[in-house]
């Protein structure tokens, strides 16, 4: 599906471009394949050995700060991940304890603060980049988490959950403090 879309859309700029007739997209008919809605939530049990294994890995060093600390944003902030990898100092609102993203998937978009999420963001060096989760190169963010979490996750027996479903176990416990969808809907940054 995915490489399909990808074709179409390469198709239908080549028509615009007049290098393809009109309508002349072979990927038109094409029938995708049927995909499921994946729900992974954490469960209690499994946040507290996900919290476990972040404090060693961050004890030993086993891993950089600014993957720790971009996965603990994931799970205090409910962003999406390109949000928390791109996030900037001057995109924090200390005084009011808010990150306002001037752009994302929706648009403009603030991000309220809890007092975990504030003290990830405390513990971290503001100084010489202006991006909050660095990455190895100086004055780079970091750009990809994933084999960092493929250890993370397998270290805490949790294989299948993937950094999105970060962002469901936001809005699951967020469900479980008996929030309204409306206000789930609205710290995830969703259109209405």
């Amino acid at each position: 599906n995915r490489t399909l879309a990808l074709l179409s859309k390469m198709f239908n700029l080549a028509e615009r471009w007049g290098l393809r007739p009109d309508g002349s997209n072979p990927c038109r008919h094409i029938q995708k394949y049927k995909e499921q809605k994946r729900e992974r939530f954490l469960s209690e049990l499994e946040l507290a050995r996900l919290g476990k294994h972040l404090r060693a890995f961050e004890a030993d060093g086993t891993e950089l700060p600014s993957v720790i600390a971009a996965v603990r944003l994931l799970l205090f902030t409910g962003a999406r991940l390109g949000e928390i990898l791109t996030l900037r100092w001057e995109y924090i609102d200390d005084e009011r304890g808010l990150i306002r993203l001037p752009d994302s998937k929706t648009g403009a978009k603030t991000i309220p603060l809890n007092l975990p999420a504030l003290d990830v963001l405390a513990s971290l060096s503001r100084d010489g980049s202006p991006w909050v989760i660095r990455g190895g190169k100086d004055g780079r963010h970091l750009v990809n988490l994933e084999k960092a979490w493929r250890r993370i996750r397998e270290k805490a027996k949790i294989p299948d959950v993937r950094l999105h479903d970060l962002r469901h176990s936001f809005a699951s416990v967020g469900a479980a403090s008996n929030l309204s969808l409306p206000v789930i809907g609205g710290l995830l940054g969703h259109r209405e």
